[in-house]
């Protein structure tokens, strides 16, 4: 099938000013999940794509295309993680590719935000209208006055941040800090072991116990569920801590329901039981730690009891786990982003980190701590392809930029009064640019950024594949591609592969890849620097010219032919650039720490304000002590926004197959407890109202017994434009920050529920 097949509506009757004309040019194409095997024809092709995701698998997949189309994708059957299966959601991305929703062309609104009044106009047209709209507003306000929104959408680095960073770098503009994810470990888990990284998953092979930890695998990180498996299938053991009954539970040997965020008083307990029944490694903490006589002295204070009171776990579970982890030959703790995000969250990720200290397990093959980042920087070169063009000042020295953050965006974006981290935002900002990211579907506290960006004087652009919730406050939209049309290069988290992913086929319509967007862009704001020129393979190329990768002879060629290559991370392949754990012999432990020990007590942390061994104060302390008791009396549902198996973040949010499954009587779910909807005179599947101080949302109510009274859940990033209400989870969630890392807490959220007076059918 021709390219021209799928386009449709290209002629100028569609660009008519004030009309609300088709903005997508794509008819639905069916896919054969069963396709015919073209291997013994011609036209036909093969690609190696990695999927870019943010579910730190990076699955390895191989895309057949005939004659242009891509007809099949399937994982690699040769990759070590993805072992030829991808998850459910990655085997329908030939549907992804060519889905009706989208976007084929540049569009210009014609009127008000919100209208959904657009008009067709050309890639040239586009770039030189905002290049003068931009180019105006840093002549009157400055670079700053320019942000950019961008996450996960597009984990390949040249998507993510090669191609717009040199663009944002050259204009001057307001620094995103992008820290939905991981920053509160950044934090936390340095404080004791002087890393953030993460032994390779695929030492889990070794282990004989497998602790998920604030996770579910099952939902957004489905090769964790195999391991986990094989672990018991060895005569391993499956132990699950959640505060949400998830599916591996059902699998476990143990299953540990903690209330939310109280995760250190646990860890506490189990220290003292280490402790006190003498189960710790003696060595190790003689050799290699500091502060555990004030360990010691902390587990003295509380009784077990009052530990069991604080975490919801029983005395007898405590001490069972304990006893197990400590008899374990190789016990791996899979630590999720559950755990994370709350205001305790640098605190709490410090806590679990301290249980593998104690009992030796941080050098044992397959024991440890697993969650993401696996060291790949060696292999990477971004100065190459990222040349210094910031702002300098008279005397060549860098201009300090202000910053705002992507868990805070509303704050920081406000006409009067924008604030990051609580102090002044000098600079107001007066433009973003949307990417890789769906703005009013992922960022909390959504009221709060539709109240800016539905001013005249804020301009929006947005670049995306598709029609995407934030599309509807734009003043360009601008057709993007899919990963399936890009050429990039990225790494999975979990086991330090450097991925390849092709450009199995050209970008459909007129869509462009971030790095032509940006690029062209630039030449349109009259930039001149090399960088503006460069085109993917450019980019691969300086982006992998390193000692290390030369050593170890992973080169745009061989990538490309492959697909993937894993470095070997060794002591002595490591040593230069990391010479701390884990890539230290361990007969020569060094840590990355002050003390080059692991430390049970953190100056840093209490410098900070806090318990320098273990701080046992949680979500509900922190609401106590901001606004008062009386907060959580109006607002007592503990609400948490996981992620649904059928999405990964706002991905997939515009699949018809996933809008039915997620989408109840109109609206997103919520799920509660008999005992919750009863005290409200709720029954399963009543429209109901969720609102705290930040507004309302509505969603169809689902009882569960998943968790304890007194919490719900919603799933996160479920687009607006498919509810009746336009409302979702995001609406309620917290935009605070933690307490050390300035990272996310999406989850520590309090909210009210109530049957709505109008009941959808």
């Amino acid at each position: 099938m021709q390219r021209r097949s799928f386009l449709k509506g290209m002629g100028a009757g569609l660009a008519v000013a004030g009309a609300a004309p088709q903005l997508f040019g794509m008819e639905q194409f069916k896919v054969d999940f069963k396709p015919k095997s073209y291997k013994n024809e011609k036209g036909v092709e093969y690609h190696y794509l990695t999927c870019p995701r943010n579910c730190r698998d990076a699955c390895s997949m191989i895309a057949e295309v005939k004659d242009g189309k891509m007809v099949s994708i399937k994982g690699d059957p040769k990759h070590p993680l993805t072992q030829g299966t991808v998850c459910v959601k990655g085997h329908t991305y030939a549907m992804h590719l060519y889905n009706a929703d989208r976007i084929m062309y540049p569009m210009k609104r014609v009127g008000k935000k919100g209208s959904g009044k657009w008009e067709r106009i050309s890639w040239d047209k586009a770039l030189k209208e905002i290049a003068q709209k931009l180019t105006k507003i840093k002549a009157e306000f400055g670079g700053e006055a320019l942000t950019e929104f961008v996450y996960s959408g597009n984990e390949g680095h040249i998507s993510k941040t090669i191609s717009s960073g040199n663009f944002f770098e050259k204009y001057g503009a307001t620094r995103l800090v992008r820290n939905p994810c991981d920053w509160p470990r950044y934090a936390g888990t340095p404080s004791v072991i002087g890393t953030d990284f993460s032994k390779d998953a695929l030492e889990i092979d070794e282990s004989d116990m497998y602790i998920s930890w604030g996770s579910n695998e099952s939902y957004t990180a489905v090769h964790w569920v195999k391991f986990a498996h094989r672990v018991k299938k060895r005569g391993g053991k499956i132990v699950v801590i959640n505060s949400v009954r998830v599916p591996l539970a059902n699998q476990a040997d143990m299953f540990i329901q903690l209330r939310p965020s109280s995760d250190p008083a646990f860890c506490l307990a189990v220290c003292k039981v280490l402790i006190e029944e003498d189960l710790y490694d003696h060595e190790f903490i003689e050799k290699y730690t500091m502060g555990f006589d004030e360990l010691v002295k902390e587990c003295s204070l509380y009784t077990y009891g009052e530990l069991a009171a604080m975490c919801g776990a029983s005395v007898d579970q405590i001490k069972v786990f304990a006893r197990e982890y400590a008899h374990a030959k190789a016990p791996a703790i899979m630590h999720g982003d559950g755990g994370q995000r709350h205001f305790n969250g640098a605190r709490l990720v410090r806590a679990v980190t301290f249980l593998p200290v104690l009992v030796g397990s941080l050098t044992k093959l397959g024991g440890g701590l697993f969650w993401a980042y696996v060291h790949v920087k060696g292999c990477f070169n971004f100065e190459n392809c990222m040349p210094d063009l910031s702002p300098k000042d008279k005397d060549g020295n860098k201009i300090q930029r202000q910053e705002i953050s992507y868990v805070e965006f509303g704050k920081g974006i406000q006409k009067e009064g924008a604030t990051y981290l609580g102090k002044p935002v000098p600079v107001p900002i007066k433009a973003c640019i949307n990417y890789n990211s769906n703005l009013m579907v992922t960022a909390p506290n959504t009221n709060l950024i539709k109240k800016r960006i539905m001013d005249d004087d804020f301009f929006l652009v947005v670049i995306d594949p598709y029609d995407i919730d934030t599309c509807d406050y734009a003043d360009y939209v601008l057709p993007g591609v899919t990963f399936m049309e890009s050429e990039d290069i990225q790494n999975d988290q979990i086991s330090g592969y450097v991925c390849y992913n092709a450009q199995a086929v050209k970008p459909l319509g007129e869509a462009k890849t971030n790095l032509e967007f940006f690029n062209a862009l630039a030449k349109a704001m009259g930039y001149t620097e090399e960088c503006f020129n460069w085109d993917s393979e450019t980019v691969c190329r300086r982006f992998l010219d390193t000692e290390f990768a030369k050593k170890q002879n992973i080169t745009y060629e061989k990538l490309k032919s492959v697909g993937w290559i894993k470095p070997f991370r060794t002591p002595e392949t490591m040593k230069d650039q990391f010479p701390y754990y884990p890539y230290t012999p361990k007969d020569k432990l060094v840590f990355g720490t002050e003390s080059g020990k692991a430390e049970l007590y953190s100056k840093t942390f209490k410098d900070a304000g806090y318990h320098p061994v273990i701080d046992l104060n949680d979500d509900w302390d922190y609401y106590n002590e901001k606004y008062g008791k009386d907060y959580i009396k109006k607002y007592p549902l503990y609400f948490m926004t996981p992620g649904t198996q059928l999405q990964d973040n706002s991905n997939w949010g515009n699949m018809p197959y996933i809008v039915k499954r997620v989408i109840v009587k109109g609206n997103a779910e919520i799920f509660m407890t008999k005992e919750d909807m009863d005290a409200r005179g709720i029954k399963d599947g009543d429209t109901v109202e969720a609102t705290n101080e930040k507004g309302t949302a509505v969603f169809t109510v689902v009882q569960t017994n998943q968790m304890q009274p007194g919490i719900c859940y919603a799933w996160n990033n479920i687009w607006l434009k498919v509810t009746k209400s336009r409302t979702g989870a995001n609406f309620l969630c917290s935009d605070g920050v933690s307490d050390l890392g300035n990272g996310s807490t999406y989850t520590a959220t309090f909210v009210e529920v109530k049957k709505a007076s109008k009941q959808e059918k």
